[in-house]
């Protein structure tokens, strides 16, 4: 049987460090409207829409020819934002979430996360993870790293240096092959029973330490799935980092 798959983009206008980064313009556009056009690009997304609290965000995304729904502005989460999104009686297998700031994701990552889900019908989730290249990313705690089984099954996620750069080889840094470690990449692919109920816990001890919403589902025991891709994408954070995206 065919799995019913929808994507959806939490954008709220709010945001403490960049307020109205959906409607923010990069290369002419709306930041928005080039995560549609990356998601719409996926080969197994059935549908797409942009779960969000804000009138001119809905006006940007309409007009650009893609759907838009209205959700409380109190929403704890992007993952709250798409529950309430759903329509009642709307049947979904699993509900993809994608960032709205993630502008430049390539729609193979998409992809790629969909597969693993796919192909791991004893998990509840998944992700995707890209090697870390370089030290400096390997030791920043606003790059989230991920410990994976050879399995492909997430052992666990962190902001700290994982794993242990202890007993490195020096020799093996040098190597033109070498990673430090795994990336994690803030693209979930969810069953759609299992969002529905994630929603409903609090956060967890794990979770709350981290920073990291992805730890309740662990504390919890749903195994989560990791791709592992090449593809990086370059998140927007700040108005900084649009500047630079836009060659600025």
């Amino acid at each position: 049987m065919t799995q019913r798959i929808a994507a959806v983009i939490p954008a709220r206008y709010g945001s403490s460090r960049f307020p109205g980064k959906p409607l923010a313009l990069l290369w002419g556009r709306p930041m928005i409207v080039h995560v549609c056009e990356r998601v719409k690009a996926s080969r197994f997304i059935h549908h797409l829409w942009v779960a969000t609290d804000d009138d001119r965000i809905a006006a940007a995304v309409s007009k650009a020819g893609f759907e838009a729904r209205m959700t409380p502005s109190d929403c704890a989460s992007g993952s709250d934002r798409i529950i309430t999104s759903l329509k009642p009686g709307e049947h979904w297998d699993i509900l993809v979430n994608v960032q709205g700031d993630e502008p430049t994701i390539d729609p193979k990552v998409i992809d790629a996360v969909i597969e693993a889900l796919l192909a791991s019908p004893e998990c509840g989730v998944s992700t995707a993870v890209v090697p870390i290249r370089g030290r400096a990313d390997f030791e920043s705690p606003h790059v989230v790293k991920a410990v994976v089984a050879p399995s492909g099954r997430a052992l666990y996620f962190s902001r700290s240096p994982l794993p242990s750069p202890a007993r490195l080889d020096p020799k093996d840094i040098e190597s033109p092959y070498f990673t430090w470690g795994l990336k994690h990449l803030g693209l979930y692919a969810y069953r759609a029973e299992v969002l529905k109920e994630f929603a409903t816990w609090a956060p967890t001890p794990l979770e709350q330490r981290e920073k990291l919403e992805q730890l309740r589902l662990m504390e919890h025991g749903i195994a989560i799935q990791a791709a592992i891709v090449e593809h990086d994408s370059v998140g927007v954070d700040t108005p900084e980092e649009l500047a630079r995206l836009n060659g600025k």
